[in-house]
């Protein structure tokens, strides 16, 4: 038989604590990496020097009325072009109109067709049209016909256009600033996150040099645009130009052509402007062409009737003539029988361009007598002893070449 169990009785007990929990320990969170700005673009329109109201010296008649119908017509097609690239908004930068004296009929055609735009315009006061006591920004006129969507940037600083985009204007209040006023802004500005644009108007001490003390200055400008703006739109020099090396500081350039390819070597375009910050910064900058007209120079050595027909040649492959205004720098000798031939083409040329000039800085054409058979000109009497004076006095004086040169044209001898 088996045994029974029996319980054993413990022979001690131990008094031990209760054991300690273990700490729960806290691990540090890992500091969070700030989230990337949202990119902030915008798209918009620079332009600037429509000096509306202007007139040419060298158009008469109906060219200048074409012309001015031109200029009227770049100011409407740059509406059109803000709605095909989508932009936001037009910049003006100075000099909308040509004077303040500027016509009530230029006035209100012009804030009609800025009424027709699709977006907002922005007008900065230039040189030729600054906000003094004479301001055609506070006559009657401007004021009674300006719709809402055209601002005039009056006052010097910063503008929100909307939500993450700034306007820095600097507006003229005097025709003769004592400061660069572009500067003057730009040494006001702390950092932002907003997209700036700088609105100004002036030339740049890195293109045209001198002690004018409204002189843009270059080096205050390139700071800027490495750190506090993106991008700097001027007025003041009519052809479409890029300064410096960062490709945010332009000069649109006038819409429509003002003075000859000597001086003016990109004129007639408005800007595209597109930018973007945040995450990324980047630029991009288009042109489009606008202006209809073209004020050319041409030089040419003439010293034979082959010289003259050589630049009828050149004046013949001239495209739209009835908008080209041509100068002419000549420079030769030319016989008075082959001076005819050269008044001649000018007439004709005259009459197809838009206007036919001479550059007399440039132009240095010397007429000598020659050999002229009068008996080609089959004279009698009187008429025949004049015209043999003429002939004797044309080797030394030029009013008597002049008097030549008319008498072979009245006489069509030359051919």
């Amino acid at each position: 038989m088996s045994q029974p169990m029996y319980e054993m009785e413990p022979l001690f007990e131990l008094d031990l604590p209760e054991p300690k929990p273990k700490p729960v320990r806290k691990r540090r969170a890992k500091a969070a990496t700030p989230a990337p700005a949202a990119d902030r673009e915008v798209t918009f329109l620079h332009t600037a020097d429509w000096q509306l109201g202007m007139t040419r010296r060298f158009l008469t008649g109906e060219a200048q009325h074409t012309y001015a119908a031109a200029r009227d017509a770049a100011v409407v097609r740059i509406g059109e072009i803000a709605a095909e690239t989508g932009a936001e908004f037009v910049v003006v930068c100075g000099d909308v109109f040509d004077d303040p004296r500027v016509s009530t009929r230029v006035i209100r055609r012009t804030l009609d067709a800025l009424g027709d735009y699709p977006v907002p315009v922005y007008l900065l006061p230039g040189n030729h049209d600054p906000l003094d006591a004479t301001s055609v920004y506070t006559s009657a006129e401007f004021v009674a016909a300006k719709p809402d969507d055209v601002h005039v940037l009056d006052k010097p600083g910063v503008l929100r256009v909307r939500d993450g985009v700034s306007i820095v204007a600097a507006p003229w209040h005097t025709k003769h600033p004592s400061t660069d006023l572009v500067g003057d802004q730009l040494a006001a500005l702390g950092p932002s996150d907003d997209i700036r644009i700088v609105v100004g108007h002036g030339g740049m001490d890195s293109l045209s040099p001198n002690p004018d003390p409204s002189i843009v200055v270059s080096a205050g400008v390139d700071a800027a645009v490495d750190a506090l703006v993106d991008y700097v739109a001027l007025g003041d020099r009519h052809s479409t130009t890029s300064v410096g090396d960062t490709g945010r500081v332009w000069y649109s350039g006038a819409p429509e052509v003002t003075a000859f390819d000597n001086v003016e070597t990109a004129p007639g375009n408005v800007l595209q402007v597109s930018l973007r910050r945040g995450g990324q910064r980047s630029i991009d900058v288009q042109s489009h062409r606008v202006g209809q007209w073209a004020f050319r120079t041409l030089t040419q050595d003439v010293n034979s009737a082959a010289d003259v027909e050589r630049l009828r040649a050149t004046l013949s492959a001239i495209v739209d003539k009835p908008h080209t205004v041509v100068q002419l720098a000549l420079v030769g000798t030319l016989t008075v029988a082959e001076n005819v031939l050269l008044e001649e083409l000018l007439d004709e040329f005259g009459d197809r361009l838009a206007a036919l000039t001479r550059w007399e800085r440039e132009h240095d054409l010397t007429i000598v007598s020659g050999d002229i058979d009068l008996a080609d000109l089959d004279l009698q009497g009187y008429a025949a002893d004049a015209a043999a004076e003429i002939v004797e006095r044309s080797a030394d004086d030029p009013d008597a070449r002049a008097a030549l040169s008319l008498l072979l044209r009245l006489a069509g001898t030359v051919s």
